[in-house]
């Protein structure tokens, strides 16, 4: 896999609310926790079960930071990869949170 740039896109419609709604299911606790290991997420071979990843992705942006996952272009590849920042301490503490919000939801329900 060789990867041809990584990057940050601009942010769109950065004043809009989180919605709760692309976050609050198991799909995207498995996505969470990929990225917490280290792994690159995307749309095309993702095994997290999310079918539009980008949504999740872009909630889960605005709640940790957005310059805190980055966009890695990789050859052979139409859609982009997902990599968390892992140098950025608070950036994974957060996540962790938002793991930890999504999971007590669930055990709610």
């Amino acid at each position: 896999m060789k990867v041809i740039k990584r990057y940050l896109p601009k942010p769109k419609f950065p004043g809009t609310p989180l919605d709760w709604k692309y976050l609050r299911t198991k799909e995207v606790l498995c996505l969470i926790q990929k990225l917490l290991d280290g792994e690159m997420v995307n749309q095309v071979n993702n095994n997290c079960g999310v079918s539009k990843i980008t949504n999740a992705i872009s909630h889960i942006r605005k709640y940790i930071g957005y310059e805190n996952i980055v966009n890695v272009r990789v050859e052979g590849l139409k859609c982009d990869l997902y990599e968390l920042d892992k140098s950025n301490k608070k950036a994974v503490e957060k996540l962790k949170e938002l793991r930890d919000i999504i999971k007590a939801h669930l055990k709610a329900f």
